[in-house]
């Protein structure tokens, strides 16, 4: 394959036609994905079959019922959703439909059977909107070695607020305090960095108040840093891959969002590393 890096020096570009690879190549993907965070394909042209196609060479994708009403409106097949502010036949937007921006996030943060890995595909429209990925293995890297023991054991508390990171009323308000996740981790490729969708985190175990807040806000200013950071400006046919635990990402304000359809694929990495825990 042809492999370049973006100028940040760790987000992985790949100059290839999607449906060329081959089996090994696909898996090698995603190995890239767990230990790079975020690979990206440019000028791909894809059927909503080869989009599942390939996710299923990597793993499972989360599967969503014809049947099941609360989705219908945003289901594109059994394993893609349709992002995007545009109406369907009913009226009805897809997910995160809305202008303003889908603020710093992972996938179903509180749920730790959740898919580590998501597909965004750009199907039309997409042309001068921005999503923003951070990179929280090379975050975890730059803390001081007092900090990386001081946070070593923290667990989180996650869930989802509306208004947080996004005005969707899709997802129910809730709080997981049965589940605490740590926010130190390792994964699959060795690599060890920070669980922290921020706007997603409601609390650590066994911290007050006052405690979680001042190092939340200690983390937040530090993992907010350029360097950490990816800035993919959307062209159409653009694919875009990241993993979800030692990673987050963000969109930005985009006006054209009723014309701008993505086609996202939640699903794991099962088939890659041999197994079917998703766990670290």
């Amino acid at each position: 394959m042809n492999i370049n890096y973006a100028s940040n020096g760790w987000t992985i570009i790949i100059d290839e036609d999607i449906n060329s690879l081959n089996e090994q190549q696909i898996k090698d993907v995603a190995k890239l994905v767990v230990s790079n965070m975020v690979v990206v394909f440019k000028n791909q042209k894809l059927t909503p079959d080869d989009e599942l196609r390939f996710c299923s060479k990597i793993g499972t994708y989360q599967y969503y019922p014809p049947n099941l009403d609360r989705i219908k409106h945003i289901r594109v097949n059994e394993g893609i959703l349709r992002v995007t502010g545009q109406k369907n036949e009913y009226g009805e937007e897809g997910l995160f439909g809305h202008k303003a921006a889908l603020d710093w996030h992972a996938n179903q943060a509180s749920n730790l059977d959740r898919k580590p890995l998501i597909w965004l595909y750009s199907k039309e429209g997409s042309k001068h909107s921005r999503t923003s990925w951070l990179n929280n293995i090379l975050s975890y890297e730059h803390l001081s070695q007092e900090l990386k023991t001081t946070i070593q054991e923290i667990k989180v508390y996650c869930g989802y607020k509306s208004g947080l990171y996004s005005t969707s009323k899709f997802f129910k308000e809730h709080v997981d305090k049965n589940n605490p996740i740590p926010l130190v981790q390792t994964n699959k490729e060795g690599k060890t960095g920070l669980f922290f969708p921020f706007l997603q985190i409601f609390g650590f175990e066994n911290y007050s108040n006052e405690e979680f807040e001042n190092m939340m806000n200690i983390l937040k200013s530090h993992v907010l840093n350029e360097k950490f950071m990816y800035h993919h400006d959307w062209d159409d046919n653009d694919v875009v891959i990241s993993e979800q635990w030692l990673s987050i990402h963000k969109r930005w304000d985009f006006e054209g969002m009723e014309n701008r359809v993505l086609h996202r694929i939640a699903f794991d990495y099962s088939k890659v590393y041999n197994e079917n825990d998703n766990s670290f």
